[in-house]
Order: C-alpha cells, then sequence, then structure tokens
C-alpha cells in the first residue's frame, strides 16, 4: 500500500480501540504520516468487512479496502473534523462501493418487490396481473416506473434511488448523507406513499394526472 505500515505490530487490540484519533489526525497534518498507520489497523477489517458485504468477492473486497485508505490517506489533510474519523471513512468506503457499482454497470430497473411491505394496495392490484419480472419486460411499465420516480421531491427520490437502485441499507444512507437513520426511514416512506399513489391508476388502466408533466 502507499500508505506507511511500518509499525504495523506496535498495537495491541486493546491499545487501537482507546486511540485518540483526534491526535492522530492532527500528528498526521502536522507531517507525521506514521499516525495514520493505527487509523488503518483499528478500521481496516470493518471497512474491509463492509467491502465485501458490497460486492460478495474477497479479491475485489481488498482491492476496494485499499482504495478507501489510499483516498482517505490522501485527503484526510482537508478533514475538518467536523464527524467522527470512522464516519468520514465510512462515507468514502460507501462512495467507492457506489463507483465500483457503476463500473460493473449493475444499477437495476426498481421493481414493485423492492417495494415494503405495507405498500398493500400495489401489491394487491398486482395479484391480477403477470408477474413483476414479466410485467418489468413491458417498455411501458418500465417507463412510468422511471417517470414515477423522477416526480419524487428531490431528498425522497435520492433515498430512495440509494435504497433500491444502489442497494444501500438504511444505515449506510444515514452515514452518506448525514442524516439521521429515523430521517431516512421517514423518505423512504414518503417516497413509497408517494410511488404507490401516483402509479395505482396506471395499474387500474385509469388516466395519470401527473403523466404530462415529465
Amino acid at each position: 500500500m502507499a500508505y506507511p505500515r511500518k509499525f504495523a505490530t506496535a498495537y495491541t487490540a486493546s491499545e487501537l480501540e482507546h486511540i485518540d484519533e483526534d491526535a492522530l489526525v492532527n500528528r498526521f497534518k502536522d507531517g507525521d504520516i506514521e499516525a495514520f498507520n493505527p487509523l488503518v489497523l483499528k478500521y481496516e477489517k470493518k471497512i474491509y468487512n463492509l467491502m465485501y458485504q458490497r460486492v460478495r468477492d474477497r479479491e475485489t473486497a481488498k482491492d476496494l479496502c485499499q482504495e478507501v485508505f489510499l483516498k482517505a490517506f490522501k485527503a484526510l489533510p482537508d478533514f475538518k473534523g467536523g464527524s467522527a474519523f470512522y464516519s468520514w471513512i465510512y462515507r468514502i468506503a460507501i462512495n467507492c462501493s457506489i463507483d465500483f457499482q457503476r463500473q460493473c454497470n449493475r444499477s437495476k430497473f426498481i421493481t414493485f418487490e423492492e417495494l415494503p411491505p405495507d405498500a398493500d394496495d400495489v401489491l394487491t392490484m398486482m395479484d391480477s396481473h403477470p408477474s413483476p419480472e414479466k410485467l418489468l419486460e413491458e417498455k411501458e411499465l418500465g417507463k412510468m416506473i422511471r417517470k414515477a420516480v423522477r416526480k419524487l421531491p428531490p431528498g425522497q427520490r435520492r433515498v430512495f434511488n440509494l435504497r433500491h437502485r444502489r442497494e444501500l441499507a438504511i444505515k449506510e444512507i444515514a452515514v452518506l448523507l448525514n442524516r439521521s437513520e429515523g430521517t431516512i426511514k421517514t423518505h423512504l416512506h414518503h417516497a413509497h406513499r408517494r410511488l404507490q399513489d401516483m402509479l395505482l391508476p396506471y395499474l387500474r388502466n385509469e388516466p395519470l394526472e401527473w403523466h404530462g408533466e415529465i
């Protein structure tokens, strides 16, 4: 790795748990680049596990973990300390995983199966139709779904896409957007309800009031 690892064995697990992260960051900013080592040692397993959960491949997770710490090493001089170090590097990790998934073209259409259990009305309407997978093969329905998502308010749309298109967990979205998990859940709830209201008329073969607005 490009960042130093000279003193990789100089810390016990207990010492790492209680290191003064702010002091290490300040030492790094003052030119002591070896102060980065204990930060890596403390969090590399967590970051690796996060990446593995995202990509399900050990070697890829290792590569992405290294990329995260390289980016953190380069960006640490600009770290303002407005949040905990782990929250900061966690956001870097999430962004790295998102970039990787984009490169792999892993984005997918939002399906009705991804709506939560409380979206009962939509799922009930789907019972009399073919499966969601087959319906999404129909160009018109896919177009309607994409249009409906674009009609969501910006905050709801961003949270919805992070949750369903990029498959991030509630906790990951909260850290990425610097919001509470409760706020993220509220945005999702309102987004689901709004989509449900917009798409039900289409499933019932009724006119869409919002169709011509997009």
